[in-house]
């Protein structure tokens, strides 16, 4: 069935990105700062054993954030995603996601990015793509311009949803809305749109597409 937007709302991982990009842009980052290679020996056992006795998504990425990037400056943690941005946009974007991102932008259709993922580089790679509105997991600073760890909700889930509707213009209903993810976490989303797509869908997405009545692409 052919649909015309007024509105498209992307994720990023794994929807237009090949793979998540939260553990490449931390593993990326101790490789670049050798002094802080070290954490690997401790931090990252501690923080995954936790994670899969707890199964808290929120809780592991805030404590792997903080154990690994916190107490970073700002600068030096914005030239670290300078580059990984311009790696990322070159060796992992899907080509075919990014085309219909592109058509869409061409049409006048309203574009956003909602990512789970953290502002400090989603920002970035969505400067880099054109899209002027962009919905993402908050890195909290401190006043010395210091990473401390995540600033208000885990963008994922009814989070999301809540932060898209909140939007100025946005319809209460969904019409006239496209949005596309992989992930289950984002069903709230794709259920509430008019025009829901599951790209690449996970396994646990997949087995509830055709309740949804959710189309299915792969990039």
């Amino acid at each position: 069935m052919s649909f015309s937007p007024r509105i498209a709302v992307f994720d990023l991982d794994v929807t237009l990105t090949e793979y998540d990009t939260f553990l490449p842009f931390i593993i990326g980052y101790l490789r670049y700062h050798r002094k802080r290679r070290s954490l690997w020996l401790w931090r990252l056992p501690l923080s995954l054993l936790k994670f899969w006795r707890w199964g808290d998504r929120t809780w592991l990425k805030t404590t792997m954030l903080r154990a690994f990037l916190g107490g970073e400056p700002r600068d030096r943690v914005a030239e670290w995603t300078e580059r990984f941005v311009d790696d990322l946009l070159v060796e992992a974007m899907r080509e075919q996601g990014l085309a219909q991102l592109r058509e869409y932008q061409r049409q006048g259709v309203r574009v956003i990015l909602a990512s789970a993922s953290f502002d400090v580089y989603v920002q970035r790679i969505a400067e880099k793509l054109e899209i002027h509105e962009v919905l993402a997991t908050r890195v909290a600073w401190n006043s010395r311009g210091r990473l401390v760890g995540m600033d208000g909700e885990n963008c994922r889930d009814e989070e999301k949803l809540r932060r898209v509707k909140a939007l100025d213009g946005i319809p209460e209903s969904g019409e006239d809305v496209a949005a596309y993810s992989d992930s289950h976490a984002d069903l709230p989303l794709l259920s509430w749109a008019e025009h829901g797509v599951a790209v690449c869908p996970s396994k646990r997405l997949f087995h509830q597409v055709g309740g949804l009545g959710l189309d299915v692409v792969r990039w």
